[in-house]
Parts: C-alpha cells; structure tokens; sequence
C-alpha cells in the first residue's frame, strides 16, 4: 500500500470532503498540517481569535452548504468553545483538527474523535465528517496526534467518505401525512431551516403546487420560495404568515427544529426532522417522522402523483406580499421600513444577509428581499456575542467560488461596532469585500465609521431617510472596487 505522512492524508481528506477552504487560528499547528492543505488545494484564512475562527468556518458552510473546517493550536483550544456552542446550537457542520488535549470541549461539541496515533487519523477525520452533517448536523472534534508528520499506510485510490444515515421515510408514515392534509379544510406546509439545510426547497414548492397547499416558512426556512409565489403564505412570527398559521387546522412542519411555542395552537401537527430529538416537542395531536427533509418531501409528492385521480385541496389564504413600502420622505431616523425597501431597491433579491437572530426579531428581518435558499444566514442562537463578523466573512468566502456576483450584507446594531470586529482589518488583508450595516437607535457610542477606518475599511454616516439610498449604492461600489468591508452607519428605528 502507498505511504504518505498523515498530514498529507488528512488534508487529502478534507479537500475530498468538499473542504476547499479551512480556517485558522493564530498558533494553529503549522509546518508539515499548513504546508498538506495548501498542497491539496484548500485555502487557509487565518482569524486574529480562536472564537472568530469557527464563526468563519460556520459562515462558511451555512453558505456553501458543506462542512466548514477549522484548524486550531493548543493554546487557542479554550477560545474554540463559544463557537463551537453556537454552531451546535443552530446545527451548522463543522470539523475542528486540534492539538490536544480537547476533551474539555466535550460538553460543547457534538462528538470528540481523539486521533491517538498518526495511523489513526485519517480514519477519525472520515468519522468526523459522517458525524458532522448525519441527522441534525454538528460540530465534531478531531485531537491531532503529535507526529502528523510521520509516515503512514494511505491509499487514496480505495479511500471514500463514510455513508450517512439515509432518512427514508416509511411509507406507511408518507401515506398517513398525505391522508390528514387530504382530509385538513386548512392545511399548511411549515418550512424550517432543516428544508434549507438539506435543500429540500424545490421538493416543497413541488409539493404545494400539486397539492395546492399553501406554505410559509420560520426565519431559518426564508428563501425555499421567493416572495410573491402563488402558494407563499409568509413567515411565521410577522403579518401575513402568522395569520395564515394561526388559521390552519393541519400543519407539515418539516425542520422546524424544537420551537416547542411555534404550533402550540394547531388542531394537528404532523412534524418531520432529521433528529430524533426533535420529535415530540409541540405537545400537539399527530405523528413525528424521523426523515431527511428532501426524502420525506419527494415521497410525499410521488404519493400524491401516484394517487389515480389528482385529489386536490382549496388554496385557502393569499400568498404574501412581494414589496415592502417606503414610509414617507424627509424627517430624522430612518424607519426600518424604509431600510429594507432601500436594500431590496439596491440590491435586489441577489443579495446574502447574515445577522443575528436578535437583531431579525427587533429590527423586522421578514422585510429582507431573501431571493433564495442560503441567502438569509440566521446565528447567534447559542453563544455570547461576536458570530455576525466573523460569520460574513467566511460566508463571503463561500460565496466567492460559487457565486462571485452576489453581494453579502451584514446587518448589526448597538452604538458602535459589534464585537470580534477586528476581523475587518483580516478582511482587508485578505481582499474580501461585502458591506455592513450597522442599525443604531442615537449617535451616542463611538464612532464606527472610524473605528472602519482604522481597520483599513470605508464607511459612512446616514441620519436620515433621504441619503440612505446614495449611500447603499455607494458601499456596493467602493466593496467591489477596494476589495474591503464598506460600513455603513444608518440613525434609524424599529417601527414603521
């Protein structure tokens, strides 16, 4: 059998898993680790803290939709955990290659893989990635052993990833779902992030057509339908979605996770998730079906078309709205109203947004022109502050290789810049443009536009309604011509 070091083994790897870029950490492992991946074609962005680290590489595969990589020494183990936690929490994959010892970060990652020997590692990294995206994905941790560099039997020729858990669907479970929406006078189709994880988007659409069942989605779910589709009912949590759940007497809620307030109020529930877990939390009437989001939905739709004469329910609920108006001219503060509408007017539907889910809730994220599957990138669920930076920048990497045109849009609030900011001056070291809005309530706190500026970014102030559009269009220009973070500071307010 060929020999190879374990380093080079264990980059092969990662660039075989889809790892076309990995993130890294002041004291990462360097030498022989560094020197494999940039062979074997992956990209190593250095953050300038641990916790920024795993926020990039979460970016990342929320973006692209593969499992993100980070590379981490053992002096920056400890600051791995923030992140780590964030990214279990919102179920993003990730794979973690660190020095030891890390088994402390058991109790924040998904599953610790420690890689005894060099012989041992690339056996544990496949392991690390199966675990990582099977059933509700995960951060894994991969303990490097100390002598990467030592030789060992490797032959990538007979080398594969590891097989997941397929997530059939039985198909007496399929028939059952499609029964109680048949016999519902008010069904509804629920799309969660797990429809956006497993890309399961078009099989829904799909499905709603046949059926015409109306659908919405929850925030983690935007983009499986671009606003103004026939069937789209809205999002849960703002006016039309809300309504049109809180009227239905049968929902699908497909990935949805464990929002156990989500469907307190429906006659029956018919829940689907990847993770066994998740099954059972809405205390509500009907089944759970432990599936894979995009199997359950595809059997659904070939049980509908197999069904000999095409039963079909009522549309009952109008789809959503298409535009968001701008609240009148003139006046001090921007309405937020008028932010989304700008930002639909500037940039379309072609555009990426990543924030908080804090920040979605109070500054109206159902407002966002979302245009499409992982365009609208929610976080921060499980982790102190400071995943919004770090996060755009490596979603923008992601974005990069696949789609170098679309413009990302990071959105933040508070007085002054958000934390782990500091990664704007890596930004533009590296040449990675995207533009950051930053919401405040008053002009009380630092000024941002020249903390950006010290960073070696460009920004500018917006006070009122009428100069926001100038703007916009100036910070999309100035990213793609200065390759850097444009911030654009906005007095604006929640409310209409």
């Amino acid at each position: 059998m060929p020999r190879t070091t374990a380093a080079a083994a264990a980059a092969r790897i990662v660039r075989d898993e889809g790892g076309d870029a990995a993130f890294g950490c002041p004291d990462a492992p360097g030498g022989p680790l560094y020197a494999a991946l940039a062979d074997a074609g992956t990209a190593l962005r250095t953050a300038r803290h641990a916790q920024s680290a795993v926020h990039m590489a979460d970016g990342w595969a929320r973006a692209s939709g593969r499992t993100g990589v980070v590379v981490a020494g053992a002096a920056s183990v400890p600051g791995l955990a923030p992140g780590l936690h964030a990214a279990r929490a919102d179920g993003v994959p990730l794979v973690c290659l660190a020095e030891g010892p890390v088994e402390p970060l058991g109790a924040v990652a998904g599953q610790v893989l420690p890689a005894a020997s060099a012989a041992r590692l690339p056996w544990a990294l496949r392991e690390a990635f199966r675990t990582a995206r099977e059933g509700r994905p995960g951060p894994v941790l991969v303990e490097l052993p100390a002598d990467t560099e030592a030789e060992i039997a490797y032959d990538p020729a007979v080398d594969a990833p590891l097989p997941t858990r397929s997530g059939i669907p039985h198909p007496r479970q399929v028939a059952a779902a499609l029964e109680l929406l048949l016999a519902a006078r008010r069904p509804l189709l629920l799309a969660g992030g797990g429809v956006t994880a497993a890309d399961a988007g078009a099989a829904l659409r799909a499905l709603a057509g046949r059926l015409r069942v109306p659908f919405a989605d929850t925030p983690g779910g935007r983009g499986c339908a671009a606003d103004g589709d026939e069937l789209y009912a809205g999002t849960v949590g703002c006016s039309p979605g809300q309504r049109a759940l809180d009227a239905a007497d049968c929902v699908l809620a497909v990935g949805t996770g464990r929002a156990a307030g989500l469907l307190a109020g429906v006659r029956t529930v018919i829940q689907v998730d990847a993770e066994p877990s998740a099954i059972g939390g809405y205390g509500t009437a009907g089944p759970g079906i432990v599936a894979d989001a995009r199997l359950f939905l595809e059997g659904l739709l070939d049980s509908a078309l197999d069904g000999g004469e095409r039963r079909e329910c009522a549309q009952w609920t109008r789809p959503a709205g298409a535009t968001v108006p701008a609240s009148g001219p003139g006046g001090a503060q921007v309405p937020v109203r008028r932010v989304h509408a700008e930002l639909g007017a500037v940039f379309g539907t072609d555009a990426c947004f990543v924030l908080t889910e804090e920040v979605y809730g109070e500054w109206s994220g159902a407002l966002l022109p979302v245009g499409g599957p992982r365009r609208l990138l929610l976080g921060g669920r499980g982790g102190p502050p400071g995943w919004a930076v770090p996060a755009a920048l490596g979603a923008r990497l992601a974005l990069a290789a696949t789609a170098p045109d679309t413009v990302l849009v990071g959105i933040g609030t508070g007085p002054g810049l958000p934390p782990l900011a500091e990664e704007l001056a890596a930004a533009a070291e590296c040449s990675v443009p995207y533009v950051q809005l930053l919401l405040g309530r008053d002009e009380r706190g630092p000024d941002a536009v020249r903390l950006a500026e010290a960073y070696d970014c460009s920004g500018c102030r917006v006070t009122d309604r009428e100069g926001l559009r100038s703007a916009l269009e100036w910070a999309r220009k100035e990213a793609v011509s200065t390759r850097r973070p444009v911030l654009v500071d906005v007095l604006a307010r929640p409310g209409a």
